[in-house]
């Protein structure tokens, strides 16, 4: 794990299960992917309910909410495949989507397709290893694991 340097633009790969979403923050350096920071978060039962993009939507939620500091002061690049960008943009979208996207505007976050496995296999290790570990993860209001 390494320190980010002012003025760095950060990414974040996200990935979710059934269960568990999962987030790795990382930092680019001479074409190397550094970790900064990762994390999972245990859904309840409603939350395990949402939808895929609905679920990957709460993985940076709750990233943003836990790293504010860092989303404050600089450009975030978020790699997915999946059309967040268009589903947060729409205003026919759910009444939580929306919230989130309310909640997400005030960072500079912009969205890429992701082009490398290495920082999205860790996000994926994360949150299945949280499945084999535990096996079905308790069902917790709010439960974070490192």
């Amino acid at each position: 794990m390494v320190k980010p340097s002012p003025g760095d633009t950060l990414y974040l790969y996200l990935s979710t299960t059934p269960q568990v979403v999962s987030f790795v923050l990382i930092r680019e350096e001479e074409g190397k992917q550094m970790p900064i920071y990762y994390a999972s978060k245990v859904l309840n039962c409603v939350e395990g309910r949402y939808t895929l993009i609905e679920k990957i939507t709460l993985a940076l939620v709750v990233t943003a909410r836990r790293l504010r500091p860092y989303f404050i002061s600089r450009p975030f690049r978020v790699k997915t495949n999946l059309p967040l960008k268009q589903t947060l943009g729409k205003p026919d979208t759910s009444g939580r989507l929306v919230k989130w996207a309310v909640e997400l505007s005030e960072y500079d976050i912009s969205y890429l397709p992701r082009t490398t496995i290495k920082a999205r296999a860790l996000a994926n290790f994360i949150s299945e290893m949280q499945e084999y570990l535990w096996g079905s993860p308790p069902r917790q209001k709010s439960g974070y694991f490192m």
